[in-house]
Formats: structure tokens, sequence, C-alpha cells
């Protein structure tokens, strides 16, 4: 049975990447901010797991928290990284695409500003998912696939595992702040989204999934019913 292992990055939950735990081979989703490599191999060691056993990185989105130590980690893992053909400029560039980082409250301009202009070693993606294909992750020894879920950015992915645990990032948050001080089943929009009516198509194509544990990239895990509170409230 594979398993959901949440690694954070900043504490409190504010900032997610996760390690799919399988019978032999493991996955980790996301890298964290720049410099995130030490922390996250420390945690994955922590639960026991030989890091050489993780044999694939997924990149679900081209944000610099996201993708920020994704060159280091495969340096260190020998493992290939997976990512979407539509984020791919950022990841070549290693700096996101301010234009799609378009607000959903005021407020956080300021904190757009502060960002915009941050780097990452930059990184090109060994496989590269493109249109709305889906794939398949049996080959890597999780019972699950990847889907696009576009809408957060142009590129953003998703994973939905056999086991009904799914893994949306940044398709919607819970918490105050980036997430996770507290009021932790408040859910609610992350800072950016570039496109509400494309995150409204891919939150519909999550939900024909079954899945009744959903993690993110910012707070806590939420259930089927507060994903559905965020679709009807937001979208």
């Amino acid at each position: 049975m594979n398993q959901v292992i949440p690694i954070s990055i900043w504490s409190k939950d504010m900032i997610n990447c996760f390690l799919i735990k399988g019978k032999n081979k493991h996955i980790l989703v996301d890298t964290g901010v720049p410099n995130s490599q030490s922390r996250i191999i420390a945690q994955v060691k922590a639960h026991g797991i030989d890091i050489n056993d993780i044999s694939l990185i997924v990149v679900t989105h081209a944000h610099i928290d996201h993708f920020g130590s994704a060159f280091r980690l495969k340096q260190l893992l020998d493992a290939p990284i997976l990512a979407h053909e539509l984020d791919t400029d950022s990841y070549l560039k290693g700096m996101a695409d301010v234009s799609t980082m378009k607000l959903n409250k005021p407020q956080w301009w300021l904190f757009r500003q502060m960002i915009k202009n941050e780097k990452a070693p930059p990184f090109t993606p060994d496989i590269i998912m493109k249109g709305d294909e889906e794939y398949d992750l049996k080959q890597w020894g999780i019972d699950g696939k990847i889907i696009h879920t576009p809408g957060h950015t142009p590129g953003s992915l998703s994973i939905v595992l056999e086991n009904e645990e799914v893994i949306i990032m940044d398709m919607m948050a819970s918490g105050i702040m980036l997430g996770g001080i507290m009021f932790h089943n408040r859910v609610k929009h992350p800072p950016f989204h570039d496109d509400l009516s494309q995150l409204k198509l891919s939150f519909e194509r999550v939900l024909k999934e079954k899945g009744d544990r959903y993690y993110l990239g910012h707070g806590k895990a939420v259930d089927r019913s507060q994903v559905m509170k965020y679709y009807k409230k937001y979208l």
C-alpha cells in the first residue's frame, strides 16, 4: 500500500512537499525553496527510507517554493525530474513567470513584489508531460497517476493514488497566512492563481477521481467535503 508522507519546508505546514512511499521505490513531489535539500533528505531518512530508493522527482508547478531545490536534489538523488511542458520555461530560467501570478487578494501585491525576482538553479526536466495526457506511475513502483490540472499555473500537475490520497498542491490552501499557522479547517485561495476558469475545470477533473484525503502545498491535508466547499465558494 502506498503512503503519502508530508515533508515540511517551513514550520507549521506553511510550505510542504511530499514523499510517496511505495513497497520498494518512492517518489518525491516538489522540492521546496532553494537550499531545502538537506532539510528534505533529513526528513526522508527520519522515516527510515533510503534516499537511493527515491526513483523519481515530480515538480508540480513553476513557483520557486516548489521547484527551488530541484536541481540539487536531482544531483543528490540521481533521479529524473518530471514536469509539464507549459511550465518548462520557468525551470530553464530558474525563475517563476510573474505573468501567471495573478493576485487573489490585493494585499498579496507586496508579497509578489518581494518574491518576483527570486532565482533558483535552473534545470531541464527529464520527463515532460504534454497537453492533458495522464502519466501512469506504476513503472516507478506507485499505484497512481499524474494528471494535468492547470489554473494555478499553466503546467500545474496533481497526483491521484489508488488508495484515494490525492496531492493537489496549490490548487487551494488551508489555514491562514501561507496556510499553516492556525484555523486549519479554513479553506481559501493561495496568494496567486493564473486562471480561475481553468482552475474550476481542473477541480472538476480531480473530483471525478476517487479521493478522500487531499494534500496541499500550503496548509494541512483536507478531506473531500472541504475540497467541495472551496470549489463551491470560490469557483
